[in-house]
């Protein structure tokens, strides 16, 4: 286990961080230097989780390492601690406050320890408030298993190595009074081999006791996808769930506080601007990706903003070649206009939340004028695409 960043003093409630990537599997497919895993499932080498869970590390640490960067804030409940693990081909290093660490390996028995230590973590004041990230390969039968970086390590036991995420979560609620926000990026497709293998069903990372009841006050489980879909990634690139959920993070939704003076960032608000964002990228019917989330309990805040959040626009105009020919435009309210060629691709840019109009005009006539007045233009983002009347 890796203890990334934790606070001293740690004096009153904070933020409780566990970040896991795994992308090495050394018993999967194209897996070196282990053996063969019995039954690899068709899986195989992950780019994306060590890349991801090393952004939503340093998204975390990013005002404690710079101060002024984007990332996390919450002035009532600070950053307590990080910890993190990481598998892939190279190390992975992440830089903290007190200068680059890097990050041990994913196993099984890693992910157990660090997994006990944040929850003794998290469990030490009723006002704390839990984070769990996942990235990697899971699969689901009845519940949802997420594998270790060396699953497939012995091949009469092969899921000694993989946990039980579902009744992970189950015991976490019998512990924790305060609030847990858990993101977990990855497949949830239903695995027939598993269904149909007795014992193929891996422990939880604590036991559930049934007999206590369920005291925690909040939480939120925001998946990359829904029981039984794919979640998806470029090749070399933070995942498509993962870019989402920093992006959304980063001032791009809230609601205004009590006080009026902060912008919450609940589990509901933070839903809702990822499934959005995420559904953006939707632009191949065989990738499409839609977000699943389970909010209950209070609302408490992951993070409180000190200023209010922005709006992603994309403007876009149809068909392309009227596009190239384009000149558009984008007016505030307040008569702020910002203008944009058509020939350099999408009109994208970022603008407080407000009424705005906008529209396209051609410079030597090849369409009529296109103009659409006052539109909200409301967090996380303002997808419109124009149609040019030829």
């Amino acid at each position: 286990m890796t203890t990334v960043y934790q606070r001293s003093p740690a004096q009153g409630p904070g933020v409780h961080v566990l970040a896991i990537g795994v992308g090495h599997y050394p018993h999967l497919i194209g897996g070196l230097p282990g053996k063969l895993a019995s039954n690899p499932l068709g899986l195989g080498q992950l780019s994306s989780p060590p890349l991801s869970l090393k952004a939503v590390v340093d998204w975390f640490l990013a005002p404690l390492v710079a101060p002024g960067a984007i990332g996390f804030m919450n002035g009532p409940v600070a950053l307590g601690s990080v910890e993190a693990l990481a598998s892939a081909v190279a190390p992975v290093n992440v830089m903290t406050p007190t200068g680059s660490v890097t990050l041990e390996r994913a196993t099984r028995d890693n992910i157990q320890d660090a997994f006990e230590l944040w929850l003794s973590r998290v469990t030490s004041d009723d006002g704390n408030v839990g984070v769990f990230y996942f990235c990697g390969h899971g699969v689901m039968v009845t519940d949802h298993y997420l594998l270790a970086e060396d699953f497939g390590r012995s091949k009469a036991m092969p899921w000694e190595r993989a946990f039980d995420i579902s009744n992970t979560l189950r015991a976490i609620e019998r512990d924790v009074k305060g609030a847990l926000y858990v993101f977990i990026d990855a497949c949830r497709e239903m695995s027939t081999d598993i269904a149909l293998s007795l014992g193929a069903n891996p422990n939880a990372l604590k036991f559930v006791d049934i007999k206590r009841p369920v005291v925690i006050k909040s939480k939120s489980l925001i998946a990359a996808t829904g029981e039984g879909k794919l979640a998806f990634a470029v090749e070399g690139k933070v995942s498509r769930f993962t870019e989402a959920l920093l992006t959304a993070m980063s001032g791009f939704c809230g609601v205004q506080g009590d006080i009026g003076q902060t912008w919450d960032v609940d589990g509901e608000v933070l839903a809702s601007a990822v499934r959005k964002l995420l559904a953006n990228g939707n632009k191949t019917p065989q990738r499409r990706q839609v977000s699943d989330q389970t909010i209950s309990g209070d609302l408490v805040p992951l993070l409180r903003l000190t200023s209010a959040p922005k709006v992603k626009v994309e403007l876009d105009l149809l068909p392309e070649s009227m596009r190239a020919l384009a000149k558009m435009y984008l007016l505030s309210a307040r008569g702020l206009r910002q203008e944009h060629d058509g020939a350099n691709g999408v009109f994208s840019c970022e603008v407080p939340r407000g009424f705005y109009s906008f529209g396209a005009t051609a410079p030597q006539s090849q369409f009529g004028d296109l103009l659409v007045e006052d539109r909200e233009f409301v967090p996380p983002l303002f997808a419109y695409p124009m149609q040019a009347q030829v």
